[in-house]
């Protein structure tokens, strides 16, 4: 088996074909001064060929000498002048080789210097440019600035005008309202007087309703109607239920609400005649709570007063009345207490007045 250095490859530096180990080891090929000729070339120049022409030296013949009659194997002149002059042409090339890469080394140079130097004129060019812009920058924001100081100056002048006018319609404002504290001071208080009118015109507003509604032949004179007197004084209640009577006169409608609320839910008829008083009542929940419980007390002195209210100038106190009216009597003659129309309201409430004419005197018995 071969070494691995038998498999070692050389090149015939005549023509370039490789030339194993092995034929330098048999003869075939042969190393002479470093170089190496192959048995394609060997016998050419041992003299065993004829002349050639060989493309691998330009074209150039190879001229090789005849053996010796000895047989000897020898090198001829020749060869030894072809291997110098191979040698030569390395040398040359070489030589060659070294010039143009010491001309590209140089040309490199020149063309490095030569790309700085016009990226040093692009780069000052660039700086100029830039110089130029940013003047025509700030030439620009100048101008801006010195319009925004004009601006501001202007607005300044007319923040200091409005500020006068402020202090000015300040002063003004003050003397105005001293003089509005002044003239509260010297203003009297109406407020109690004003109240109390309000509550008698209320109650003679109500009081003139029911005598406009209440239902009466033509014949009859237009005569106020009148209310039952109390039949047991407020001392001879029990003390809760005679406080509750004083309470009635309260000048706040809140107090008089929950006096009448507490004598209803007491149930004593002998509260009674207090109760019908406040169905004339100028608050208009006082009234509505004062029909409402009157249907607890099933008397003919409560159906007068219910018919009365049914006149009532509000809504919820003429709806109350109604429903009491019906629970106390246990008739269900109709009555819208909301209708529009007056006229509707007096002819159901006509209707009532006249069954209770009719039945008055048997009532409750």
């Amino acid at each position: 088996m071969d070494t691995p250095a038998s498999l070692e490859v050389l090149f015939c530096d005549l023509c370039s074909t490789s030339v194993p180990v092995q034929d330098v080891e048999r003869g075939v090929a042969m190393l002479h001064l470093g170089k190496t000729i192959g048995a394609c070339c060997l016998p050419v120049v041992r003299g065993n060929a004829p002349a050639s022409t060989d493309p691998a030296l330009g074209g150039g013949v190879v001229a090789v000498a005849r053996p010796s009659s000895g047989g000897d194997v020898r090198l001829l002149p020749l060869g030894i002048v072809l291997l110098g002059a191979v040698a030569a042409a390395s040398l040359f090339l070489d030589y060659r080789i070294g010039q143009m890469q010491l001309r590209l080394e140089t040309d490199y140079g020149h063309l490095a210097g030569s790309l700085k130097s016009q990226s040093e004129v692009v780069q000052s060019v660039s700086l100029a440019l830039d110089r130029v812009a940013m003047r025509t920058d700030v030439d620009r924001l100048d101008s801006q600035v010195k319009a925004l100081d004009a601006n501001q100056q202007s607005s300044t002048q007319r923040l200091q005008t409005i500020g006068e006018d402020l202090v000015a319609a300040a002063a003004s404002v003050q003397a105005v309202q001293q003089a509005v504290v002044r003239a509260e001071k010297a203003r009297p208080d109406h407020g109690p007087a004003l109240a109390e009118i309000q509550v008698k015109l209320q109650q003679q507003a109500v009081t003139l309703a029911e005598i406009l509604a209440r239902p009466r032949s033509a014949a009859e004179p237009v005569t106020p109607p009148e209310l039952p007197k109390p039949a047991v004084p407020a001392n001879d209640l029990p003390p809760q239920l005679a406080h509750m009577v004083t309470r009635l006169g309260d000048a706040d409608d809140g107090a008089r609400f929950e006096a009448v609320d507490e004598l209803l839910r007491s149930k004593d008829v002998r509260v009674l005649p207090h109760v019908l008083l406040m169905t004339k009542d100028a608050d208009t929940f006082v009234r509505r709570l004062s029909v409402e419980g009157l249907k607890d007390f099933k008397t003919p002195d409560v159906v007068d007063a219910l018919i009365i209210a049914l006149a009532d100038p509000e809504v919820i106190v003429r709806d109350s009345a109604w429903r009491s009216l019906k629970e106390v009597t246990g008739q269900t003659l109709p009555f819208e207490a909301a209708a529009t129309s007056k006229d509707v309201r007096v002819r159901a409430q006509q209707k009532w007045q006249e069954w209770w004419d009719k039945n008055r005197a048997t009532f409750g018995s």
